[in-house]
């Protein structure tokens, strides 16, 4: 499982192309990937500031994700001026979501998402790796 928050921040003046983008990317998503949880996305207070919630039955899941030719072809550097992805886990009993967790992908994983996780690994936090 693994599950994400994204801390998008857009171009001056891109912030209706960035929405219509991102509809499209959650619309696709949500109907053609069984492995995708949650895939949310929320406007902040600050300008052009932008959430999102990405949940995964597992890393495969979400760098098969990444690798989709409708993810990975979209003109991100045209609307994004920056983004984190911060790796988080649930809180026991306070969210419906699993654990994360980072086995190692099997050995049959694809070229494309050995290529993923490589550009975005998830970092485990110390300090919640034991916790329940």
């Amino acid at each position: 499982m693994a599950t994400l928050l994204a801390h998008i921040v857009i171009r001056p003046g891109a912030e209706g192309r960035w929405e219509a983008m991102i509809q499209d990317l959650v619309s696709r998503t949500l109907a053609s990937e069984p492995g995708a949880l949650r895939y949310e996305y929320w406007k902040g207070q600050a300008p052009r500031s932008y959430y999102g919630l990405l949940s995964f039955t597992d890393k495969a899941a979400f760098f098969a994700h990444q690798d989709a030719s409708y993810h990975r072809n979209q003109p991100y550097g045209e609307v994004i001026e920056s983004i984190r992805l911060e790796v988080v886990d649930p809180v026991s009993g306070a969210s419906p979501l699993p654990r994360t967790r980072n086995p190692a992908l099997p050995d049959d994983a694809p070229a494309g998402i050995r290529e993923w996780e490589q550009l975005t690994p998830l970092e485990i936090a110390d300090w919640w790796r034991d916790r329940n």
